[in-house]
């Protein structure tokens, strides 16, 4: 006689994250922030006022290492 309810999963016998999705996952997150930060980076005094950025913040944001 099983002692699992339907549809509940012991945490012994869930499924974890491979190795190859979390480094997928990290690496994908590393490469959005290299393309959101160029991209901040690039863009005009009006652009950031849209924003609510100042010129120095994106400096700082640009600049900072992609995986952090």
């Amino acid at each position: 006689m099983s002692t699992t309810l339907m549809g509940f999963v012991p945490v012994a016998r869930q499924r974890t994250a491979s190795i190859g999705s979390v480094v997928r996952d990290r690496l994908e997150r590393a490469w959005r922030n290299f393309v959101t930060r160029r991209d901040l980076a690039e863009m005009d005094d009006r652009m950031l006022k849209d924003l609510g950025v100042s010129r120095a913040q994106a400096h700082f944001e640009a600049n900072r290492p992609i995986w952090r």
